[in-house]
């Protein structure tokens, strides 16, 4: 991979590493190289050709090698920023599902496409709620208890209620930090069917507190799905 390589795209290549860029811009590379714009293009360009980088998307590049040696969820998270890997890319990190999803999910502030890379799919889901996450050996991740606040907003991503539940059963919470996430987003209907799902997985945590801010109409677990029995302490209809 050495061979052929100029003076300036080594330069750029090793400051990269010192620096711990995984995704970078032109504008990085310029700051860097301290060339001009155009110039900057121009030995990207080369680069690129050299297969010394890979152009993720327009105006974002990944040096070839830490393509091939990143896991794909470390590359994900810093192609917007800010973001966060959540749904069920979080739910397979964390072992709360034994499932390999094929498509990587990043939260994201603003509305973005999916693109390809390493053949899988990478797709951001806008959220008004970018809180909650953590870093885990440079891994931006949602904590587990905003992650079940996303999956529950987003089920679809999730695999379902039914999916979801059965994670919740697995993974290990903070009784007292789910509740103050889910009363941070003020969401009624989020509420309901998460003090339902903790209660049925046999979590601790406040009922009372959370119970103040339920729905006062009954709703289905599963928005989705046809009717079930009706849980009068959530005001949920347990149709899974």
């Amino acid at each position: 991979m050495s061979y052929g390589i100029s003076s300036r795209e080594r330069t750029l290549l090793e400051e990269l590493s010192r620096r711990s860029i995984l995704v970078f811009n032109p504008i990085e590379a310029s700051n860097i190289l301290q060339e001009s714009r155009k110039n900057t293009y121009r030995i990207l360009s080369r680069m690129e050709s050299k297969d010394l980088i890979h152009r993720i998307e327009k105006g974002k590049y990944i040096p070839t090698e830490k393509l091939e040696e990143t896991h794909i969820y470390h590359i994900a998270a810093q192609i917007m920023s800010p973001s966060y890997i959540s749904l069920r890319s979080a739910l397979h990190h964390y072992g709360f599902t034994t499932q390999v999803p094929r498509t990587v999910y990043v939260m994201v502030t603003t509305p973005k496409k999916s693109i390809s890379l390493q053949n899988q799919n990478i797709h951001f889901v806008k959220t008004s709620h970018f809180f909650g996450y953590t870093s885990e050996e440079k891994l931006v991740i949602a904590e587990p208890e905003k992650l079940f606040i996303d999956c529950l907003f987003y089920p679809e991503y999730a695999g379902g209620i039914k999916k979801i539940k059965d994670a919740m059963a697995e993974a290990k919470i903070n009784g007292k930090k789910i509740v103050d996430y889910a009363l941070k987003v003020d969401k009624k209907s989020l509420c309901s069917r998460l003090g339902y799902l903790l209660q049925k997985t046999e979590k601790d945590f406040d009922e009372e507190r959370l119970k103040k801010n339920i729905s006062r109409s009954p709703i289905p677990l599963n928005p989705s799905g046809s009717e079930g029995i009706k849980n009068d302490r959530w005001n949920v209809i347990d149709n899974i």
